[in-house]
């Protein structure tokens, strides 16, 4: 199948008509029938069968949609990154992509320390998480990201700015506050944990594993500052990294590092292809600055 079957059979799985097919991908009828008919000779069978107006896709193109769907993202993602390649940047933004605790903390700061060094400078500021926004990255929707160091990605480079810690948060009725907190002491002890799928979520599990330490987790989240607020309303102490436990001392916690240390590094992603600006590089150098004096 060539690339145009594949939009055009993905356009009429998801629109049922050739009609609104036609008008999805700004072609006229005819055109799609053509193209339509032309993958069903390709192929040696018929995709579609009319039922009551609508094309109901036949056994054969409910086997091969998953991969057409796939192809058809791909095809989305190349499409958005040329455009993305075409349009650059003025050279007077800077789409930042952040993880969601460091978006809330550090880089609201060096936003605003970059602001008064450069008050002509439109920043764009976006939080998600690791996986998606690398791949946003990757396609050039943003110019940097300031995030955790995940898995590698072919097309993104890591510019470390700082590490972070991985410490303990609870409620001072079961966290007494301490100069530092043993691994060893969580040994089959209940934790609100971090996702397994997310990097403190991953660096965690394997350093326990490493430390033959077992710890019981009924509760996980993704999102750092939800584990600090289910360790501010239950008797359950929660791991996160000192960034995103910068507000937990406000909320009346317990803040307790691990030891031995875990550190977690919090890097600059960028574009391996895109061309960094010297704004970029500015920026980076005032989030190095903000993540040595967090507030």
């Amino acid at each position: 199948m060539r690339l145009r079957h594949i939009e055009v059979v993905n356009a009429i799985r998801v629109t049922g008509t050739l009609k609104a097919a036609a008008a999805l991908l700004s072609l006229t009828q005819p055109a799609i029938t053509q193209t339509l008919q032309s993958a069903e000779r390709q192929l040696g069978y018929p995709l579609f069968e009319r039922v009551r107006g609508k094309l109901i896709p036949t056994r054969e193109a409910q086997t091969l949609f998953p991969e057409i769907m796939r192809l058809d993202e791909q095809l989305q993602a190349v499409q958005r990154l040329a455009e993305n390649l075409r349009g650059g940047t003025d050279g007077s933004s800077i789409r930042i992509l952040a993880a969601p605790a460091i978006a809330q903390t550090v880089v609201v700061d060096a936003a605003l320390a970059f602001k008064a060094l450069h008050p002509g400078v439109k920043l764009s500021i976006r939080a998600d998480y690791s996986a998606t926004a690398v791949a946003n990255i990757a396609l050039m929707e943003a110019d940097i990201g300031v995030l955790y160091h995940s898995v590698s990605h072919p097309a993104i480079k890591e510019i470390e700015l700082a590490s972070s810690r991985l410490v303990c948060v609870g409620h001072p009725d079961i966290l007494d506050s301490a100069p530092f907190m043993e691994i060893s002491a969580l040994e089959g002890r209940e934790i609100i944990g971090p996702d397994p799928a997310d990097p403190l979520g991953r660096l965690l599990a394997k350093r326990l594993e490493e430390l033959s330490v077992t710890v019981r987790s009924s509760v996980t989240a993704q999102s750092y500052h939800s584990l600090v607020a289910l360790a501010a309303r239950s008797k359950v102490v929660t791991i996160v990294d000192e960034i995103a436990a910068l507000s937990a001392r406000a909320q009346g916690l317990n803040v307790v590092p691990l030891a031995p240390e875990i550190a977690i590094p919090v890097v600059a992603s960028v574009a391996i292809n895109g061309e960094r600006s010297a704004l970029v590089e500015q920026f980076m150098q005032v989030c190095r600055n903000t993540f040595r004096t967090p507030g």
